[in-house]
């Protein structure tokens, strides 16, 4: 299949090139500038501008011309404690990705590969697993801008030839770390002690490179529904575990002690954190069922394999200068 790629030189992007690349596609890469793209995984560079709502279909159709299939990365990313309001999401995640579906029905691209999130969905998922058929409860901007954009996406492919596919990805971990798995790594590093042993909580994650497995996956596999899919590595991790696992990964032993969790809690509301103990605390877990049963897919890394290859990348950058991590 000739695919093309969105957000190429992007986070998840740097790996799907690879994936889709071993899986013997020919690559497109989708960009509006080539810096950072791994041009050994790609057979074609096409330049774009800036996918969102005042982008012209029609330049957008020239570039999607004699693509099987389109994998929709590039988007505004949420970004922890960012002051930016649902209007600045919406213009990229929403409008931006109907305009280039609505260029690869004109193109004649047969399959539209939109990369969501598990916060489309929620936050935390209680007892059982979220699944696609419950209630959605996205709790801020970039959430629910990507609910939106899957439900106008839907709206649109309903009778269309280009048939679209939604991948909801668990938290995603990888290199380079970003965001909170960034500060696990290095606080583990650093060997801070940290109040967490008392957590018996269950979260999925998802390592980039079964995200980009999956993705390749959703390209081709029949049988795929209308419904948004849940991914993740398939097996739920505590955060004492997650610190164990990086720790494990790193050659260092997490420092974990003991901390009633009403204690951090209460912490958390008499310091404006309360969000980030509850990610700390809670559960979130996903039924990825649907997209190993209709894809016929299965994550083809552990967690563990995940966090050595990142623990590995944290070294030889640590060696090549203290900048580079």
């Amino acid at each position: 299949m000739r695919i093309g790629v969105t957000g190429a030189n992007g986070f998840v992007g740097g790996y799907l090139l690879t994936a889709l690349k071993d899986a013997g596609h020919d690559v497109v890469a989708l960009v509006r500038s080539a810096t950072g793209l791994d041009r050994a995984s790609v057979d074609e560079v096409v330049t774009i501008p800036t996918i969102d709502g005042r982008t012209e279909v029609e330049t957008l159709t020239a570039a999607l011309e004699g693509l099987d299939c389109i994998v929709h990365l590039a988007a505004r990313v949420h970004v922890m404690n960012a002051e930016l309001d649902d209007k600045a999401f919406a213009d990229v995640n929403v409008e931006g990705s109907l305009r280039l579906f609505d260029a690869a029905q004109e193109a004649g691209v047969e399959r539209f590969v939109f990369l969501s999130s598990v916060k489309a969905a929620a936050e935390r998922s209680g007892e059982k697993p979220l699944t696609s058929d419950d209630a959605p409860a996205p709790e801020d901007a970039y959430g629910r801008s990507k609910l939106e954009a899957e439900r106008r996406l839907s709206a649109l492919a309903a009778g269309s030839a280009c048939k679209l596919v939604i991948l909801r990805p668990a938290f995603v971990y990888g290199w380079p770390p970003a965001g909170n798995f960034r500060t696990v790594i290095k606080a583990v590093a650093k060997g801070i002690p940290l109040p967490l042993s008392a957590i018996r909580n269950a979260r999925d994650m998802t390592y980039a490179g079964n995200l980009a497995d999956a993705i390749c996956a959703a390209c081709s596999a029949d049988g795929l529904l209308d419904a948004p899919y849940f991914v993740s590595d398939g097996t739920p991790v505590s955060t004492p575990d997650l610190f164990k696992g990086v720790g494990a990964a790193l050659g260092r032993p997490a420092r974990l002690f003991h901390v009633p969790v009403s204690l951090l809690r209460l912490a958390g509301a008499l310091t404006g954190r309360s969000a980030a103990i509850a990610r700390l605390t809670e559960n979130f877990v996903v039924d990825t069922g649907p997209f190993i049963r209709d894809a016929r897919w299965q994550p083809p890394y552990k967690m563990s394999e995940g966090l050595n290859a990142v623990a590995e990348a944290w070294q030889a950058a640590k060696r090549a200068g203290p900048d580079r991590t």
